[in-house]
């Protein structure tokens, strides 16, 4: 890709997501005046939309990738999102919130043979304090440019087009008028296949970004969630999922590597938060990977490829979203290569109050070791008053 379209593609992106942002608050507005308001709300529906452009660098950490990363990278993205109240923020302060949205973003990375990465991110921003706040995300990231033996020989930072995505970052507010707010975010974002297919080094990506947020007023919209009650608090539940994912697959069209877990774990909120408590999990499962045994044969005997696994760590609750961060260590059978311990993040979408949905990655010495989807039930809550 020259340097000329690459500027043509980021004016035509700027243009658009403007013209789009100076429309969409006016249409909001309209419809949330003629639409009645739930009760769970304190204020009107808000706008919640955000645009930001930033400048960054892709780490080079590995020796590879050292020839690849030529130029800064460059970042436009769209978010949306609402702010919520109850959960963590009643121990904080009486206007603390925390916002959750999703962020669509193009990012080029900062090389020609790096390419570009179109991402969608679920994003949270916990209850800000006078330092700013802090963001974590998890989602997904489509590559322009995989690596490929003939057409992208050099494109050895992903292997596929879908890329599992983890970010983190600071947000400080630099001013807020009336009806907006800008703020600049400090950024670390991961993308990665998680080993489906090799190469496979991932891109790390660090950046400053500037963000512009239109409201409805200048008091901060706030949606009340709808399962919080400071007198009727859930202590402990007991849950069990079913995960499947895979790695180690080689090259593009090679064998897959499948790898299976049950997962069982017990939730205790925390006395004094009502989203936020500690979890503590047991995990076993079948590995079929080459990083456990180095064979990929049938003769290998089954209970050498499974793996038994302590894990603890916290859980967050946001309604019908929890988000998961467990730090884990593999007592039996544990990959050659990458140790015992490991990183374990996963987003759950509730269907219901037993069956939610999972999406998450299992990560080894701080890198996307790989993704897995699941299906989680819940057997059960212990309620106080």
């Amino acid at each position: 890709m020259t340097s000329g379209l690459k500027n043509r593609l980021l004016a035509i992106g700027i243009g658009w997501i403007s013209a789009m942002c100076a429309i969409t608050p006016n249409a909001i507005a309209q419809n949330s005046d003629k639409n009645p308001i739930r009760a769970d709300f304190n204020l009107h529906l808000p706008v919640g939309m955000e645009i930001g452009f930033g400048i960054g660098y892709v780490l080079p950490h590995r020796n590879l990738m050292q020839h690849l990363v030529t130029d800064h990278s460059k970042r436009i993205s769209m978010a949306y999102g609402r702010q919520l109240v109850g959960g963590w923020t009643e121990g904080r302060q009486l206007k603390g919130t925390h916002w959750q949205g999703v962020e669509l973003a193009w990012t080029y990375l900062g090389g020609e043979q790096m390419g570009s990465v179109a991402s969608a991110l679920w994003l949270t921003r916990f209850p800000r304090s006078k330092w700013g706040r802090g963001e974590l995300g998890i989602g997904a990231g489509w590559s322009s440019l995989p690596w490929d033996a003939i057409k992208a020989p050099s494109s050895v930072a992903t292997s596929t087009h879908l890329n599992a995505g983890l970010h983190a970052a600071w947000c400080i507010r630099l001013f807020q008028a009336e009806r907006s707010v800008w703020t600049i975010k400090a950024r670390f974002t991961h993308f990665s296949n998680g080993a489906i297919s090799l190469p496979n080094l991932g891109v790390n990506n660090m950046g400053i970004d500037v963000q512009h947020q239109w409201r409805d007023n200048h008091q901060i919209p706030q949606q009340r969630l709808t399962d919080y009650s400071q007198y009727n608090r859930v202590p402990f539940s007991l849950e069990m999922s079913a995960r499947a994912g895979a790695r180690d697959a080689g090259l593009p069209g090679g064998a897959l590597h499948p790898i299976f877990n049950l997962h069982i774990l017990g939730y205790h909120k925390a006395k004094r938060s009502q989203s936020a408590g500690w979890a503590l999990a047991n995990d076993i499962g079948y590995n079929q990977s080459l990083r456990v045994t180095g064979e990929s044969s049938g003769g290998i005997n089954p209970m050498d490829r499974l793996q038994y696994s302590v894990l603890g760590g916290i859980r967050w609750n946001f309604h019908r979203i929890q988000l998961t961060a467990l730090q884990g260590w593999m007592c039996t059978n544990p990959d050659l290569e990458l140790g015992r311990s490991h990183l374990t993040v996963t987003m759950h979408f509730e269907m219901n109050s037993a069956v939610a949905v999972e999406l998450g990655l299992k990560s080894f010495q701080f890198r996307a070791d790989y993704p897995y989807l699941g299906i989680r039930h819940q057997f059960g809550q212990i309620r106080t008053r």
